[in-house]
């Protein structure tokens, strides 16, 4: 199944999704993409995907405009992410994206073949 991430920037939460959908399933071919992609990922979501042991630090955000959408099988639509300066504040952010990704994810499966 191939899932394309859909967010405004591609630099904080469209790649943290993406690399937790990978996550849940090694089967799930994940992209993500921005509407106004920016130039680099954020540090700051670089910084706490490590602690969750994912590496999005070569990551370079990419224009939805760039991809063949009907290619894909899914889209999850990715929330914007209030700013915030230190990464105490962002883990909140992070984890709820992690949650989202994964009622995402379950809505997606069979109940059987998750269990």
């Amino acid at each position: 199944m191939r899932i394309l991430v859909l967010s405004e920037t591609d630099a904080c939460c469209g790649p943290m999704a993406a690399a937790f959908l990978r996550d849940y399933s090694p089967s799930l071919e994940v992209v993500s993409a921005g509407r106004n992609p920016s130039e680099t990922i954020e540090a700051i979501a670089v910084a706490a995907m490590h602690e969750c042991l994912a590496d999005l630090a070569g990551y370079q955000p990419r224009d939805i405009k760039s991809i063949d959408v009907s290619a894909f099988d899914a889209v999850y639509e990715c929330p914007d992410l209030p700013s915030t300066e230190t990464i105490g504040e962002f883990r909140p952010l992070r984890d709820f994206i992690k949650n989202e990704a994964y009622l995402f994810f379950r809505r997606l499966q069979p109940a059987a073949a998750i269990m």
